[in-house]
């Protein structure tokens, strides 16, 4: 699902920021072709919808390294550069950005800000919004803006780059980032526990409040998702139950004390087993399940935003339909893929018409992540309108006032 879906598209593929701003001016005064960013590809099937015509733009050639003071524990490179790129080059330094990003060998760190891609550490560290510290973009126009700058500490002007953090390139097209990193950690384990109960889960979770542990990800997953984790990872791990899966990071010492304390603290909500996952056992796992919740196989991936307090109840309810989940359990954000049985239309409307039932619509939302490109515009790609909306509208007109920019994905699946 890494494609676009069919329509009449033509690719542009800029080398420099300059060359694309002028190309975007070009667009706006003449031709006036809708403008689709694209750049490792990963993530365009995500809200999408079907026969897109007009140019694609691919970032991949913007990709160099603007600034990088290691002392200052900041980088400034172009939009277009890979996740695995930039990690190679700031951890030789011992540095890191601790944001989750799937198939991190193809994408580019603008998308990951575009679709405001994150994972299981967001618990602990944040989304891709905390570290962006300055950006620069292009409006439909071909103006390129800047906001923030290469410090951390940077006010001036408007805080826009925060409002590109998850714009889907309906607002501009970003070039250019400044990000704050973070020191890397010295060791990291995970603990996988096994529960045979829904209750004991809910239990076990509502006690991370109080817990002596800190840990960097809390991951759930109902037996299905367990066993495909397992089999991924490769692992020898008990997956016939409910699973929480937790994540430490830091001094080896603290590591071990913090996972074999949370093993003694959880044993009042009698989980079936606990097992202690190290050294690269642990990095192989926890990559599978920062690559499950993109998973491409399946013909429609759900994704609900709920209450941490109502993420059980909404889990019961789609485990009970056969659908694999998993979810980053303290933030309550859930992914969930659809059966193969789900193979027609009307199956996938009708488990999201039950799936809504366990949805308290006053405080979360359930969206289809990703789907059949046949299918995207019959399907809720987006959820109801936010109370901000009118708002939001505003900026994309002063932006991209001749809605070149991505635009059916901003104006015409939301659902009213």
């Amino acid at each position: 699902m890494s494609s676009l879906h069919s329509g009449d598209l033509e690719e542009f593929v800029p080398t420099s920021q300059i060359e694309l701003s002028r190309f975007i001016t070009e667009n706006a005064i003449a031709t006036q072709k809708q403008i689709f960013p694209a750049g490792g590809r990963t993530s365009l099937s995500v809200c999408c919808p079907a026969s897109l015509s007009g140019t694609q733009i691919c970032t991949s050639q913007l990709n160099k390294v603007i600034d990088y003071p290691v002392r200052d524990m900041t980088i400034t490179v172009e939009a277009g550069m890979r996740i695995d790129q930039l990690n190679e080059i700031i951890s030789a330094e011992g540095q890191r950005l601790p944001i989750d990003v799937p198939q991190s060998n193809r994408a580019t760190l603008g998308g990951v800000i575009a679709t405001n891609t994150s994972g299981p550490k967001r618990f602990s560290y944040g989304t891709i919004r905390d570290y962006v510290i300055g950006i620069s973009a292009i409006d439909g126009k071909g103006n390129l803006f800047k906001s923030g700058g290469r410090v951390v500490k940077n006010v001036a002007g408007y805080d826009l780059k925060k409002m590109l953090v998850g714009s889907l390139g309906t607002l501009a097209v970003i070039s250019q980032v400044s990000l704050n990193l973070r020191p890397k950690p010295e060791s990291m384990c995970m603990v996988w526990f096994a529960f045979d109960s829904y209750v004991n889960v809910e239990q076990a979770l509502n006690a991370m409040i109080t817990s002596g542990t800190r840990p960097t990800a809390v991951e759930y997953c109902n037996s299905k998702a367990a066993r495909q984790i397992a089999a991924e990872s490769r692992l020898d791990l008990p997956s016939e139950h409910n699973v929480i899966c937790i994540s430490y990071e830091g001094p080896s010492n603290v590591v071990k004390w913090q996972a074999n304390h949370i093993i003694e603290e959880w044993n009042e909500f009698s989980p079936l087993s606990s097992q202690i996952i190290e050294s690269d056992h642990a990095t192989r796992l926890y990559n599978v399940f920062t690559e499950y919740q993109t998973s491409s196989d399946d013909p429609v991936t759900l994704k609900a935003v709920v209450l941490p307090s109502q993420m059980m109840k909404f889990v019961e309810s789609a485990t009970q339909l056969n659908i694999a989940i998993q979810a980053h359990a303290a933030d309550g954000i859930v992914f969930g893929h659809l059966p193969d049985s789900a193979s027609s239309l009307e199956d996938v409307k009708q488990i999201l018409s039950q799936l809504k039932k366990s949805i308290d619509h006053k405080t979360g939302y359930l969206t289809v992540y990703q789907c059949e490109s046949e299918w995207s515009e019959l399907l809720p790609l987006f959820c109801s309108p936010p109370p901000g909306w009118s708002l939001m509208k505003q900026l994309k007109n002063a932006l991209d006032p001749d809605q070149l920019l991505n635009s059916k994905r901003f104006t015409e699946l939301v659902e009213t």
